[in-house]
């Protein structure tokens, strides 16, 4: 018998767990159901006192499960923790010895540790605990610690120390270990990768699919910052199928690198291949500024600013190019004031006319030192007159007596 065997009627309800209908929780019902899963959910239900307590009902619902399923999971339960008194005498002893004999084992395997530790590892201090279950101690000496164990760092242990501490220094120090790390491990990386690509039996349809996609790798490289990786894929790409974009992209990742040369080269390829290409004149432009070849460079960027004339990078390079041309003139030398002296060279015919000119020039100017001399003479000569007349009549005066020498003082002075 199923539960299809007894539908639910509308009188009486359902369980809240499963939704069995109440009159399935009978003696009857379950004496006549076989479905071994519908009894176990009412067995649930039983045990769960939600519909109420009913210990007959729910043995006899246990028993007629185990009749048809011996090894259902219904029929579980749980036990407590076994003790002492859950075994008998002779069970207990043989536990008991058992976990006796595993303890005695696991020492006897620690002592042979410690031994061997104390044999190949000295101790580290004098004065060290014993180790746990043993009354021996470790003895070493402190240099040999010291030397075999490297010292830590000190770590601040206040907040004047956490003061002093450089954060920034300290994360500047992170990064640069990872980025020596990314250049190795990057370095290492491009050891690997051919430069060249072996396209024998190849079809046009493959070689340009496998072109581009070296191109694309290397668009990937540049816009990740890996110039250097650009460049090797750039030239995988080249080496497959020369185009004018793999040289101009390989040209702009060459000069991120600063490596003048290699990019000058890339441009002169594009503009073999495509003459009046405006991003290899731009580039070349670039190259020639940087080998200071500026009026070349300014050729270049009028090309490009003659098809494009608001393009703004070609118009920033040539006021820098121009900028740089006009330092790089020699300033004009500034004239220093005085007069300019003519020497001219004179024959020997002309040596008596140049002597009779020095002679007149010796004459005129001895001429003029006497008349200099006269006027000088003719202004100062009534002042020394008159100095002379009072001294001269000072000393003959000093003979006669007092009263005739304090008069004449007092009437000439």
């Amino acid at each position: 018998m199923t539960t299809k065997d007894y539908p639910s009627l509308w009188g009486f309800g359902t369980t809240k767990t499963f939704k069995i209908p109440v009159e399935h929780l009978d003696f009857k019902y379950i004496e006549k159901c076989s479905d071994v899963k519908h009894l176990e959910k009412i067995l649930c239900v039983l045990r769960s006192g939600e519909e109420g307590y009913y210990p007959e009902l729910t043995e006899f619902c246990e028993k007629r499960l185990r009749g048809l399923a011996p090894e259902s999971r219904a029929l579980r339960k749980d036990k407590p923790a076994a003790t002492a008194s859950s075994f008998t005498a002779e069970e207990w002893e043989k536990i008991d010895g058992d976990i006796k004999s595993w303890v005695s084992e696991i020492k006897n395997e620690e002592n042979k540790i410690y031994f061997h530790e104390t044999e190949t590892f000295p101790a580290m201090e004098d004065n060290l605990p014993p180790v746990r279950g043993s009354n021996s101690r470790l003895h070493v000496s402190k240099d040999k610690y010291s030397n075999s164990r490297p010292t830590k760092k000190k770590i601040p242990r206040d907040y004047a120390e956490w003061d002093k501490f450089d954060v920034e220094k300290e994360c500047s120090k992170i990064d640069e270990d990872y980025k020596e790390k990314a250049v190795v491990n990057n370095k290492s990386h491009l050891s690997k990768i051919e430069t060249r690509i072996d396209t024998a039996g190849l079809t046009e349809k493959e070689k340009t699919s496998l072109a581009t996609r070296e191109k694309e790798k290397g668009n990937e490289a540049f816009n990740s910052g890996d110039y250097e990786e650009a460049v090797m894929y750039y030239t995988r790409s080249i080496s497959v199928l020369p185009n004018v974009v793999a040289y101009n992209n390989r040209a702009q990742a060459e000069l991120k690198l600063q490596n003048w040369n290699s990019a000058f080269q890339d441009c002169e390829k594009v503009l073999e291949l495509e003459p009046g290409n405006l991003k290899a004149l731009l580039r070349r432009a670039t190259t020639y500024k940087h080998q200071n070849k500026l009026q070349e460079a300014i050729e270049d960027l009028n090309k490009v600013l003659n098809v494009e004339p608001d393009n703004e990078l070609a118009k920033k390079t040539l006021l820098e190019v121009e900028r740089d041309l006009k330092n790089s003139k020699p300033a004009p030398k500034t004239e220093t004031k005085g007069k300019r002296m003519v020497i001219q060279e004179v024959e020997n015919s002309e040596d008596e006319g140049g002597k009779d000119s020095r002679r007149k020039q010796e004459d005129n100017s001895r001429d003029k030192s006497k008349t200099s001399f006269l006027f000088w003479l003719c202004k100062n000569l009534p002042f020394y007159m008159m100095s002379w007349l009072k001294f001269s009549l000072s000393i003959k005066i000093l003979t006669l007596p007092y009263k005739f020498t304090s008069k004449f003082f007092l009437y000439v002075f």
